[in-house]
């Protein structure tokens, strides 16, 4: 798993669904990763979170809050994993003019994604049980669980799964080495970041475009 595949997973997702459901992209996300090893699904998970970090950066988080989506600390997260998963023209573009976030077509319910924060988390745990125990007892497993009271979606026997194989762990005995997270920055030119003391105020100035757009800033303050 790298770079390359990290993206070509998501664009392959994207292709698949309409754009704007996201409960298709997230079963679709899950499908394309699990042909990939337990391993390789983990090695996802991290460099991902390496393009999560790079877009930690005020002027995205201002680019955020202008484009009228809740922006606590949770919300910018969310929104981050929202713009990974428009893929990776989108998200090179934003994070080198955040203000492009205009030209892109942003759900009514706001530019975030909670739930893409944890595909790959949902993907590694059903492909490590298959990986021990092998896909016959996994189902046979499955068939049991849902047979008892109560117990009668498959999504939350992938939650079970989940719980059970920690994708940490395997993170932890793999972790991402420098030479991997040289490759990923090495086509990211960062421009200078804006200052964390912007406020709702100064958007239309900051971020005109994605102002104009969605009607903020003006006589606004931050929740």
């Amino acid at each position: 798993m790298d770079k390359e595949t990290f993206w070509n997973v998501i664009d392959a997702a994207n292709r698949s669904v309409d754009g704007g459901d996201q409960e298709a992209i997230l079963e679709e996300t899950q499908k394309k990763l699990l042909k990939f090893s337990a391993a390789d699904i983990a090695r996802w998970h991290e460099i991902k979170g390496v393009y999560m970090e790079l877009a930690y950066r005020n002027d995205l988080w201002a680019a955020c809050a202008a484009t009228g989506t809740h922006c606590s600390d949770d919300g910018f997260m969310d929104f981050r994993s929202w713009l990974i998963s428009q893929g990776r023209d989108v998200y090179m573009q934003v994070l080198q003019d955040p203000d492009s976030l205009a030209e892109v077509e942003i759900p009514r319910e706001g530019a975030d994604f909670e739930a893409y924060g944890y595909v790959a988390l949902y993907a590694y745990g059903q492909k490590k049980e298959i990986e021990t125990k092998g896909l016959t007892s996994v189902l046979k497993d499955y068939l049991a669980w849902i047979g008892r009271e109560g117990q009668t979606s498959a999504e939350s026997y992938v939650r079970v799964l989940e719980y059970r194989n920690d994708i940490y762990q395997e993170i932890d005995a793999h972790p991402l080495g420098a030479e991997e997270k040289e490759k990923i920055l090495e086509e990211v030119d960062l421009r200078p970041d804006i200052s964390s003391c912007w406020s709702m105020e100064m958007l239309p100035q900051i971020m005109p475009r994605l102002c104009w757009r969605y009607n903020t800033g003006q006589g606004m303050g931050m929740s």
